[in-house]
């Protein structure tokens, strides 16, 4: 005669519970993954500000030590940033030019990289404040796409 072995299992329900929480956690953790995927809008006079950017009319130009920016358009400039090149490296610094549509700013600037190296080429960029789309938080954006060579 057999032995009968007494074997137990989850019963269906707690199989079917833990089945749609181990989905739901699933989901949950790719939500949060593809988030970072998806930057955050934002806006200037209620445009993308990538659209902003092309309207921006700038021109900088260097006297010795100084930096001369014109801002001819009427997009305020809220700070620079300078790409500087030199061989095959490069580097970015944050100058605090604010220059409203329609005025000029010259000020003086040290344009070396680390070490104290001249750079070959000199790229500045301006950068815009905007509204976060359904926020009511600010964000800089770097109009790439209308940068100046030095």
């Amino acid at each position: 005669m057999k032995k009968r072995v007494d074997v137990r299992g989850l019963s269906p329900v707690i199989a079917s519970v833990l089945l749609i929480l181990m989905v739901l956690v699933l989901a949950v953790l790719i939500f949060l993954w593809a988030r970072g995927f998806v930057s955050e809008q934002v806006e200037k006079f209620g445009k993308p500000i990538e659209q902003i950017c092309s309207s921006v009319d700038f021109e900088v130009q260097k006297f010795g030590s100084s930096l001369e920016v014109v801002n001819r358009g009427n997009v305020d400039i809220t700070h620079l940033d300078i790409k500087m090149f030199s061989g095959g490296d490069s580097e970015v610094e944050k100058f605090n030019f604010k220059v409203d549509g329609g005025a000029s700013v010259r000020e003086d600037v040290t344009l070396l990289m680390r070490g104290n190296v001249i750079p070959d080429k000199v790229i500045v960029y301006p950068a815009l404040i905007g509204n976060v789309k359904g926020g009511s938080s600010n964000r800089v954006f770097t109009c790439m796409d209308a940068g100046k060579v030095l």
